[in-house]
């Protein structure tokens, strides 16, 4: 009876083993199934395919002190997103895609990556207004908020210059994501430089505009979960 006990336990501690091990797989390709639906707004990996000639004309729009003159706003594609030189205060662009984007009905965040390209650690130096517009099928949306020296809630990179504003995607917008058959349609671009010391006026790059499925903590705990079970059972093996 004990050589029984002894083997049945095995069988157990083997079954639970293959049942966490499942557990683990299933939980990490949702907390890494977010990086590969990552999609572009305007079609391409950076805003540098936006072409600086057609801004500013129909269908894509200036608004405030972008479209003002003087002072001069001036536009360039870069590699690595589309820069923006300015004298003048608040401004937008808006711009269409071309033709509509699908949505991927698992994308819930929206993240945008800009470059303060003339104030070193901008972060503790600058404070500006970085919202931006995403139009689908139903409506613009806007996104997004103030970051810098008094906070916000993007992120800076070491150098404090290149923010990346991941804002999860709430409300009418998230709905319609999800019940597929969603486009994107057009994009506002905003900037409102509150506090910004550079010299020659505000210089700051555009890199990116993507939408994207991020694992939400329940995933991310149910990964995690998995892992601390597996290590358990190792160590009482």
């Amino acid at each position: 009876m004990k050589i029984k006990f002894m083997s049945e336990g095995k069988t157990a501690l083997m079954r639970q083993s293959k049942w966490m091990t499942v557990a683990l797989a299933a939980a990490g390709s949702l907390a890494m199934g977010g990086s590969a639906l990552a999609q572009a707004v305007n079609g391409a990996p950076t805003l540098s395919n936006l072409n600086p000639a057609t801004l500013g004309t129909a269908p894509n729009a200036l608004y405030a002190g972008w479209a003002d003159g003087p002072p001069v706003t001036t536009f360039t594609s870069t590699p690595t997103g589309l820069e923006v030189q300015t004298f003048g205060g608040y401004g937008s662009l808006f711009n269409t895609t071309g033709s509509p984007i699908p949505i991927n009905v698992n994308d819930n965040t929206a993240t945008l990556t800009l470059t303060v390209n003339n104030v070193a650690d901008a972060q503790a130096n600058v404070w500006i207004g970085v919202s931006f517009y995403i139009s689908d099928n139903v409506a613009s949306y806007n996104l997004g908020g103030y970051q810098g020296m008094f906070g916000g809630t993007g992120t800076w990179d070491a150098t404090g210059d290149i923010l990346t504003e991941a804002v999860p995607i709430t409300g009418t917008l998230l709905s319609t994501i999800q019940a597929g058959g969603d486009d994107i349609n057009g994009f506002n671009l905003q900037l409102d430089p509150a506090v910004y010391p550079g010299t020659g006026g505000v210089d700051v790059t555009f890199n990116s505009l993507v939408l994207s499925s991020v694992p939400e903590p329940t995933s991310l705990a149910l990964a995690g979960l998995g892992l601390g079970s597996l290590m358990v059972l190792r160590r009482r093996k």
